[in-house]
C-alpha cells in the first residue's frame, strides 16, 4: 500500500505548475510566475479511508531563484518534495530537485542536480548514483507543472514534456477534456479538466482540474488504479497576496 500511496502523492506533483540561475537584481521577464500557497485535503480509498493535508508553496529566494515545495502529512506517510529553479524566457529551468518520503515499511529518497553546461542530470537515489543526458527543455517532477500553467495562460497548446524522473528521462503527455464548474470550500470555481495521457494499456487514470481565473492553479486531482482511488481538493489558497475565492 505504501508504494501505491507514494505514486499517488507524486501526482500532486500532476499539476498545478517553475530554470539557469537568475540574479536577484534581474527583473522577471514576464507575468506568468507569481508566488502562491495552496492547502488541500487529501483522501485515500484503499482498504480503509485515509485523510491528510497537503500544502504547495511557491516563493522567490533572496538570490532571485524560485523554490516550489510540496508537503504532505497523513496517518501512514509524510512527504516533502522541493524544486529550486530559475525562470527565464518563459521557461522554468530546474537546478536541484529533492524528494523524501517516510511511510510504513519503506522510506524513499531522491536528489537530482541539473548541469546545463554539460546537458546532464546527476541523480542520487536509493540505489547507485549516476547521470543521464537531457535536452534543453527538460523539467523535474514539479517544474513541468509550472510550464503547463504558463502554456495555458499564454493560450498555447499543451505539448509532451521531457521530465527527469528518478534515473532516466520520461515523456509526459496530457489531453484537455473541457471546462467544468467545481464546488469547493472557496465557492464555485471555473476549471479546466485535463487528463494525463498514460497510453491505452495503462492501469492508472489521472484527472485534474485547474482554476481558470487563478492562473490555472491546481484545484482537484482524482486518480484510480486497481480498484483504489486517491483525491485531493483545495480548501484554501493565496495567489500573489490575493485570497482565492469562487463565485
Amino acid at each position: 500500500m505504501a508504494a501505491i500511496i507514494s505514486r499517488c502523492m507524486l501526482i500532486l506533483c500532476c499539476v498545478a505548475v517553475t530554470n539557469t540561475i537568475q540574479a536577484a537584481s534581474e527583473p522577471l521577464d514576464n507575468h506568468f510566475i507569481k508566488p502562491y500557497r495552496t492547502v488541500y485535503q487529501t483522501n485515500y480509498d484503499f482498504f480503509l479511508p485515509i485523510q491528510g493535508t497537503a500544502i504547495r508553496e511557491l516563493s522567490q529566494q533572496e538570490d532571485g531563484q524560485w523554490l516550489l515545495s510540496l508537503r504532505i502529512d497523513a496517518s501512514v506517510v509524510s512527504l516533502t518534495e522541493t524544486s529550486l529553479f530559475a525562470w527565464k524566457n518563459e521557461q522554468p529551468k530546474p537546478q536541484a530537485y529533492s524528494f523524501k518520503q517516510q511511510s510504513i515499511g519503506k522510506d524513499r529518497n531522491q536528489q537530482l542536480e541539473f548541469d546545463w553546461d554539460e546537458k546532464l542530470v546527476h541523480h542520487k537515489t536509493d540505489k547507485a548514483p549516476g547521470n543521464f543526458p537531457i535536452p534543453e527543455d527538460t523539467y523535474d517532477k514539479l517544474t513541468y507543472q509550472l510550464k503547463i500553467r504558463q502554456a495555458l495562460q499564454a493560450g498555447d497548446e499543451l505539448s509532451v514534456y521531457s521530465v527527469a524522473d528518478k534515473r532516466k528521462l520520461k515523456q509526459y503527455g496530457f489531453n484537455i477534456i473541457g471546462s467544468v464548474e467545481l464546488d469547493t470550500p472557496m465557492g464555485k470555481l471555473d476549471t479546466l479538466q485535463i487528463k494525463r495521457d498514460r497510453g491505452a494499456d495503462s492501469k492508472r487514470e489521472t484527472t485534474f482540474w485547474l482554476a481558470k481565473d487563478w492562473d490555472y492553479l491546481l484545484v482537484k486531482i482524482h486518480q484510480k488504479e486497481k480498484g483504489k482511488s486517491y483525491e485531493i481538493m483545495m480548501v484554501e489558497g493565496e495567489l500573489d497576496g490575493r485570497s482565492i475565492k469562487g463565485h
